[in-house]
Order: structure tokens, then C-alpha cells, then sequence
């Protein structure tokens, strides 16, 4: 096999990006580009130079469609979640590219070996009552740390690798003795419970009819990956490197909640991915 280089994996990312774009705009599914992907169209009109991934985004029901109806259209794509895969090891959905071979080994073995992936949240209602949202954050947050340290391994934590804040190896060398404490404690839990019963909980508020939307089946601070139910009402398209996507019309109030003074790049020293991947073509398949 090939093993494939950040330029590579982009490629075939914004080829995968490409195709679900296309399916959704044949089937009226609404989606968005989100989190890393939609700051790099927005200020690098395409990739974050020194990211890896894509995301995207669906309201809940576009979102469940889309699970039940993309797979089979083509040959090379396939896109995994809890929904239709019984075995599936996260609390959203990736799209994957099934002629390309990828190594996670921050996971546990069982899940080590995947392919070249653009991720797929859904987007849901966040609870009006501020003691409401509280409480609902909590238990999320709670069960996303359980979701993960079950299907996590022992490795150090490279969460904040590429963020603007202070101290980025103090703060990855704290994550990674949590994220070994918690792995301790609920590395025995069935992974895909706890996966169901996050996305049981996020349903329980539905898009559209609360003031406040977001991704609330991964939770990582309390605001992070939050916005208006208004800012996503309207989408509008974004350059991302030679082809242009959909992606919320508010998103200067998504980004600013999600990542602060956003227009500024973190320093230099921090330009780095946070992922560990390593990637691979299979023999005989075409990048194209």
C-alpha cells in the first residue's frame, strides 16, 4: 500500500466532501460545514493549513436520512454511524473512502483500522432553561467521557495541540493523566450503549423548536460547537479550495461562540494537527 501525506488525505477528503454534497443537494438534506472546516473556508477559503480533517453538520432528521439512504450510491463511499452500524466506536457518523486504509492507535485494537474519513454530526435542540441546559451539558459531557474513555487507549492527549491558549503541554500532559484515569475506570463499559443513550438524549430536544441549536453529542466546554437556532436558519455557499459548499449564514456568532477571535490564527509554534493518523492507498486503487 501507499502511505498517503497530508496533502493526499485533504484530496481525498475533498473528494468524499465533493460526493455528499452532491447526494444531499439530489435529496434535499441540508447541511453545513462546521467546527475546523468551516473556519479554514472562512479564513483560509479551504483547508486550516496544518489540520487534517473535514466536518460537516445536518439538522437531526436530515441527519437520520441520510444514514438510512447514502450507502450503496457509491461504491467507494460509505458512511458509518450508531444508526446503521452496531459495532460503530463514536457518538456521530463518518463518511469513509473504502479504497484508502487508516490507523487510529489512540483507539483500543478492535477499532485501529479504518479508512480516510470526513466526520458527520448531527445538529440538535439545546433545552431554553438555563438550569435545563445545565443539567443536560452535564450528563452529556459525563457520558462523552465515558464514551470515550471506553473506546480509547493509552495514549497522550493531543487535544490542545493546535489551540491559542497558554501552557499547550502543561494542558495535553493534564488531559492525558484524566484521560488515563477515566480509561481505568470505564474501560469495561459497553461502548455502544453509552453511544445510544447520548444520541437518545440529544433527541429529546428537537431542531427547530428551541431558541439554541448545537452539537450536543459531543461535548467539549459548555458553549463549544453552540450558536442560535436563527444563525443556521439560512445557509449560504463558501469557497473551499475548488469547489464551493453550504454552510450557515450565521456564522460569525457559530465561530465567535465556538472559537473566540477566530480571524486570529493560533502562534506558530501551535500550527500543528491534533490527530495521529496514518494513512494508506490500496494497491490498484485510483486518488481521482
Amino acid at each position: 500500500m501507499k502511505e498517503l501525506s497530508i496533502d493526499d488525505m485533504k484530496s481525498i477528503e475533498l473528494n468524499i466532501l465533493k460526493d455528499v454534497a452532491n447526494f444531499c443537494d439530489e435529496n434535499n438534506i441540508r447541511y453545513y460545514l462546521c467546527g475546523g472546516t468551516l473556519l479554514g473556508a472562512v479564513r483560509h477559503q479551504g483547508f486550516i493549513p496544518w489540520d487534517d480533517d473535514m466536518d460537516i453538520a445536518m439538522p437531526r432528521p436530515d441527519y437520520e436520512k441520510f444514514l438510512k439512504t447514502y450507502n450503496h450510491q457509491n461504491q467507494r463511499y460509505e458512511v458509518n454511524g450508531i444508526e446503521n452500524n452496531h459495532s460503530w466506536h463514536s457518538t456521530f457518523a463518518r463518511v469513509e473512502d473504502k479504497c484508502t486504509v487508516l490507523y487510529e492507535k489512540t483507539l483500543k485494537k478492535k477499532y485501529w483500522k479504518r479508512h480516510v474519513f470526513v466526520d458527520v454530526f448531527p445538529l440538535d435542540g439545546i433545552p431554553d432553561d438555563p438550569k435545563d441546559e445545565n443539567r443536560f451539558m452535564r450528563e452529556q459531557d459525563l457520558l462523552g467521557i465515558i464514551t470515550n474513555a471506553s473506546a480509547f487507549g493509552f495514549h497522550s492527549s493531543r487535544h490542545y495541540s493546535d489551540s491559542k491558549k497558554a501552557n499547550v503541554s502543561l494542558r495535553n500532559f493534564c488531559r492525558t493523566v484524566l484521560k488515563y484515569f477515566a480509561i481505568l475506570l470505564f474501560s469495561g463499559v459497553n461502548t455502544q450503549k453509552v453511544i445510544r443513550r447520548v444520541n437518545q438524549n440529544s433527541k429529546k430536544y428537537e431542531y427547530g423548536k428551541t431558541k439554541s441549536v448545537g452539537i450536543t453529542v459531543s461535548v467539549w466546554n459548555r458553549h463549544f460547537e453552540q450558536s442560535s437556532t436563527a444563525s443556521f436558519a439560512q445557509r449560504t455557499k463558501f469557497k473551499f479550495e475548488d469547489g464551493e459548499f453550504w454552510g450557515p449564514k450565521g456564522y460569525d456568532e457559530y465561530l465567535t461562540k465556538t472559537y473566540g477571535d477566530y480571524m486570529t490564527p493560533p502562534p506558530e509554534r501551535n500550527r500543528v494537527t491534533h490527530h495521529s493518523f496514518k494513512a494508506f492507498l490500496i494497491d490498484g486503487k485510483e486518488e481521482g
